[in-house]
């Protein structure tokens, strides 16, 4: 009888053993499965994978998705429903039929999407990889000809000079920028300091952003230079400036792009293709500079004499 009970036991224990590892090796296998599915999927591909089940809703949804990937990491799920015109039930319903487990997911996945696709160095490993005759600095002079030519319209001088008329009009003006958009911003701020007392830059590196924001008002003026991919630093300062009623100067790529949804005035200047160059931003820069410095001529003229007075002094340059 003992003989028997044992015997029984132990098949028991070596069920429960092989139950264990069933199950761990059906996790195991689970969990290779859902890595393997956001590894070798993302955002874009999924919906193309499922667009032919969706609703009439949800392709409108998906449809703008397509065509604005790039804003979805930088869009809450109510400002999404509300440029799209969908419902917060039906957003949620259409990320989780999609294998997410909610928008937040969603999101991220978008998120980690436009991480991987880095315009800059796409635009120079391609002008780098590419095969001609024509000597590169020859190209790129052409190329950066051919892009200042499509940079003027009339949107763009429309705006112009609504943006002369914010700086000029403020009461401070706060210019930001990140990464390799800060040149630009770096160099406009610099000028227009030669002849403007209360201009500053905000940038996130040095620490003291939150000290500099708290004495933001709503007479304030800022000028946003953000371009694809768009850092979430640059957006952040002009949502904060936004929400405090300041008017906004976004000079970037798209009037579809993160900092142009929320600007009041959006000064469109493209970078040349396949250089990734700034020639149009600059350009934009430089037009800022010398149309505000003439709004009050003399005034622009009596502060750069007092700098080449200073400099001399200072023994400035050899």
């Amino acid at each position: 009888m003992r003989v028997e009970i044992e015997n029984k036991l132990s098949k028991i224990i070596e069920n429960e053993k092989y139950f264990t590892f069933l199950l761990t090796f059906t996790m195991e296998i689970s969990i290779m499965k859902l890595w393997r599915f956001y590894m070798d999927n993302n955002v874009l591909s999924i919906i193309n994978e499922n667009y032919s089940a969706l609703t009439k809703t949800q392709k409108k949804l998906a449809d703008f998705i397509k065509d604005n990937v790039h804003m979805i990491p930088f869009l809450s799920i109510a400002e999404l429903g509300e440029k799209t015109q969908v419902s917060l039930a039906s957003i949620t319903r259409f990320t989780r039929e999609l294998g997410f487990n909610g928008y937040s997911q969603f999101q991220k996945s978008a998120a980690d999407l436009i991480r991987k696709d880095v315009v800059p160095m796409r635009e120079l490993k391609h002008s780098i990889t590419e095969e001609g005759e024509e000597d590169i600095l020859s190209r790129m002079i052409r190329l950066n000809i051919n892009s200042l030519e499509t940079l003027n319209s009339e949107d763009l001088k429309r705006n112009f000079q609504q943006s002369v008329d914010l700086i000029t009009g403020c009461r401070k003006l706060y210019i930001t920028a990140a990464r390799s958009s800060f040149s630009v911003a770096y160099y406009l701020y610099f000028m227009l300091k030669e002849f403007m007392e209360h201009v500053e830059l905000l940038t996130e590196g040095t620490g003291d952003i939150s000290n500099k924001l708290q004495y933001i008002e709503k007479e304030d003026c800022l000028i946003a230079i953000s371009y694809e991919r768009y850092t979430r630093a640059t957006y952040n300062i002009v949502s904060y400036l936004n929400k405090k009623g300041c008017p906004v100067i976004a000079v970037t790529d798209s009037h579809s792009s993160p900092i142009a949804l929320k600007a009041t005035t959006v000064l469109l200047a493209k970078h040349a293709v396949d250089t990734y160059s700034f020639v149009n931003s600059m350009t934009v820069a430089n037009a800022l500079i010398t149309a505000v410095g003439r709004r009050d001529k003399d005034n622009t003229l009596k502060k750069l004499e007092r700098q080449d007075e200073i400099a001399l002094e200072y023994g400035l340059y050899l």
